[in-house]
């Protein structure tokens, strides 16, 4: 049992080595039980290398009882509400609220359908974009099951009470709502096609927040904790980015953009605390950045889904007025009408589906998720097309082959509605 940390231990007060015991987890093992042998040496005159062994064992697995005693009363803890915490409760009490609303009302506890996240108001750029700017907010309070509400919430608790006791109830809201905004603008302005949600936007906002905070020492943390929770933020932070660039599904852009608006805030806050004249305008300039970033998202973003919108509208209008020589019977055709039907597939036909097939041309920046249906659009308006000046050459010379031909455009035609309508499915 002699070895260099015995003989160390061996020239320690007795007061020195209950220290040690007593901060067992400060030291390396090595030294604690050496501190141990040393007190049982001290107290027997002899030392019994088994009991010494069975009092560490004890010891740790005491302190490991304690210690888990300690994390669940911390967490019970981070859930009340007090007179000076109570914002951080309320948030995780409605995140939690609304996901129990939403699996009573049929979504998937732990997968939940992308059509049943948009529903409940997911962040979905073509939407958003197309005058529905409130899913910024909404999307906030929505999670994709129960694991990501878990996550999410544990995640909050760590870091929510901390900032909030320390900025204040109101503070705290406000710069939870904002980076939660800000990261929803985020992710519309870089995602396509990503349903959206979860308060991880919002929570990177507290973490960024709160590393202002910290490198402007504007935080009070004990010196003893100070350390291991700089380490933690930052790790939790770093961890978090890259492994959002490595795996499929995770809103990366939400998290950045969260992170960033909270720094900044954090900045805000800081300035306005060191002079206090600056403090009534946080809130008023904060609130306008926000709102003339929504007003101004649609024209910052184009959003192409809405432009493919208003093209199909007037697509099917035009489309709809060259239907009408399938809705009247040109089975027969009196010679003195021949000119007439002739000059109508032209004016009423080939130059309708023309203007349609300008329409889709007109789409140059296209959404990726539409290009398939574009493409399919377009060799569907040139069938269109090329069935037209063949009812006018069968109008004026009724020949076989003109007919037979027909016959091939619209069976082709026919396949390609049956790919479009695969595509809407």
């Amino acid at each position: 049992m002699e070895n260099n940390a015995t003989k160390i231990m061996s020239d320690k007060t007795d007061l020195e080595l209950k220290k040690i015991i007593e901060n067992r987890f400060d030291y390396q093992e090595e030294a604690y039980s050496a501190a141990l042998y040393e007190i049982e040496k001290r107290r027997s005159g002899k030392v019994d290398t088994t009991s010494v062994k069975e009092d560490v064992e004890q010891t740790v697995q005491e302190k490991e009882e304690v210690n888990n005693h300690k994390s669940f009363k911390e967490l019970i803890e981070a859930l009340l509400p007090e007179k000076n915490y109570y914002i951080t409760p309320i948030i995780i009490y409605l995140n939690i609220l609304i996901y129990i609303v939403m699996v009573l009302m049929g979504v998937d506890p732990f997968e939940p359908t992308v059509d049943s996240l948009i529903i409940w108001g997911g962040n979905l750029r073509d939407l958003t974009l197309a005058g529905q700017q409130w899913r910024l907010l909404t999307s906030v309070f929505l999670h994709g099951g129960l694991f990501h509400l878990l996550l999410n919430m544990y995640a909050l608790i760590y870091i929510g009470k901390e900032i909030e006791t320390q900025i204040g109830n109101i503070r705290y809201l406000f710069a939870y709502l904002a980076a939660g905004v800000f990261a929803s603008i985020t992710s519309v302005t870089i995602n396509y096609n990503i349903v959206s949600v979860g308060a991880s936007g919002a929570i990177f906002g507290m973490y960024g927040l709160l590393i202002s905070l910290l490198l402007f020492k504007a935080i009070e943390l004990p010196k003893s904790t100070r350390k291991n929770f700089v380490i933690s933020v930052f790790s939790f932070v770093g961890y978090n980015l890259l492994y959002g660039l490595t795996e499929e599904g995770i809103d990366n852009a939400a998290h950045i953009g969260g992170l960033v608006s909270g720094l900044v805030i954090g900045v805000i806050y800081y300035l306005s605390v060191k002079n206090s004249r600056l403090s009534k305008f946080v809130y008023w300039g904060i609130s306008f950045l926000m709102l003339i970033s929504i007003i101004a998202l649609p024209k910052a973003a184009p959003n192409m889904f809405t432009e493919f919108q208003v093209v199909m509208k007037e697509y099917a209008v035009n489309e709809e007025k060259a239907m009408w020589m399938y809705k009247e019977d040109l089975s027969y055709i009196p010679e003195d009408k021949i000119q007439y039907y002739y000059d109508r597939f032209r004016n009423e036909g080939i130059d309708l589906w023309s203007k349609n097939l300008e329409l889709l041309n007109s789409l140059t920046d296209i959404d990726p998720a539409l290009e398939e249906r574009i493409k399919i659009l377009k060799e569907y308006t040139n069938l269109r097309i090329q069935s037209c000046e063949t009812m006018q050459e069968l109008v004026r010379y009724n020949r076989q082959a003109d007919e037979q031909k027909l016959i091939e455009c619209n069976l082709k035609i026919e396949s390609l509605v049956n790919e479009l309508q695969s595509l809407s499915q």
